[in-house]
């Protein structure tokens, strides 16, 4: 696992947050008022960011100012994309890289979508189709120990 930013923010309360690519229309609403929710917390949320509902999230968390932890199903930024440096720069935001590839694809995106619901201590779904990859996610953390939900 390579870290780049506040490497602290392993050491806080951290929630997962998984939302599909293609997702029931009422999921987009949800995720915006859990985010606003969670926001008014310390706890850090942890997730890829990479579909629509999920970077709604993380604009909702920067904006509020709270830190994030972006897992990369690629190896870590050479250059801190555009809409993160100033939360980089701010220490809020921490990247995790499980991968050494250039570009992330459906298998290390599966992968990493593990790893965070694994070091993450809360794992909330926004709403997903049946047949969604994260069904499968769901299934297997709801027979844990960790809290798990969907929105």
């Amino acid at each position: 696992m390579d870290l780049s930013g506040n490497k602290g923010l392993l050491d806080r309360h951290l929630v997962a947050f998984f939302a599909s690519r293609t997702s029931p229309p009422e999921a987009l609403d949800l995720a915006r008022r859990w985010a606003h929710e969670i926001a008014k917390t310390d706890k850090v949320v942890i997730s890829g960011f990479h579909s629509p509902i999920e970077r709604a999230v993380l604009n909702i968390l920067l904006a509020n100012g709270c830190s994030v932890v972006v897992a990369l199903g690629r190896s870590l930024y050479r250059n801190i994309p555009e809409y993160l440096r100033e939360a980089y720069s701010e220490n809020r935001v921490l990247f995790i890289s499980f991968r050494d590839l250039s570009r992330q694809n459906s298998a290390s995106s599966q992968m990493r979508n593990w790893c965070v619901a694994d070091i993450a201590e809360d794992t909330v779904f926004a709403p997903y189709l049946s047949s969604s990859q994260l069904s499968t996610l769901h299934h297997y953390l709801s027979g844990g120990s960790k809290r798990v939900s969907v929105l």
